[in-house]
């Protein structure tokens, strides 16, 4: 890769950061005006939850595919194959265990919240090989367009919801909506697929 390429690779991730930031910071002012601390203490909550159980579903594997210069289709399906059973196998613990986190709160309605807003692991997990993808082949344009993208169009979502009276919930739907937009984009701009094939050893390699 040549300097002029490097340096539009980086304007466009720079762009990607700073677009992004500002919409998200324009958003959360206009719905901070409309919903209750309460709505954002609780969702505050949740996604802390599910920040740390996403460090699970990574496992460092998206890092090494992109460490890895001979990754191949193989490396890529493997990782992708068992992102999306291990997202799977959190989920279900989550939506069984999450009337009794609930409860640790002392916040009976956060159950349903904690079951549909923990849809976005599964969605990471989808996502995570599509975004080493996209990094080791220095496709920032495409990160671009899908950050930017899921964040504007979620954020709208969201204020139109909670102007609705839809509450914490327009929240919920506002994170769900941008994960899941922008998962959605870079299936569409980035070339890469899932093919039928898995090897356990190369996944021990990665790991």
């Amino acid at each position: 890769m040549n300097r002029y390429e490097a340096f539009t690779n980086m304007l466009w991730r720079f762009m990607e950061r700073i677009g992004a930031k500002s919409i998200s910071f324009i958003v959360s002012i206009v719905l901070a005006r409309i919903l209750s601390p309460d709505d954002y203490g609780m969702i505050a909550l949740v996604s802390a939850m599910i920040v740390i159980l996403d460090v699970f579903v990574d496992s460092g594997f998206g890092t090494s595919l992109i460490q890895k210069k001979d990754s191949d289709c193989i490396d890529y399906s493997s990782v992708f194959y068992f992102n999306i059973f291990l997202c799977a196998v959190l989920y279900v613990i989550i939506y069984v265990t999450a009337p009794f986190v609930a409860g640790l709160f002392q916040e009976p309605e956060l159950t349903p919240v904690i079951r549909v807003m923990s849809v976005i692991i599964i969605i990471s997990g989808i996502k995570n090989v599509q975004q080493a993808y996209v990094a080791q082949h220095m496709l920032f344009k495409k990160f671009f367009f899908a950050t930017i993208g899921g964040t504007l169009l979620s954020g709208i979502t969201g204020i139109i919801l909670a102007l609705r009276g839809y509450g914490i919930w327009a929240l919920v739907v506002q994170n769900l909506t941008n994960v899941l937009t922008d998962t959605i984009i870079l299936w569409i701009t980035v070339g890469w697929r899932p093919e039928k094939c898995f090897s356990a050893e190369r996944l021990k390699q990665l790991f």
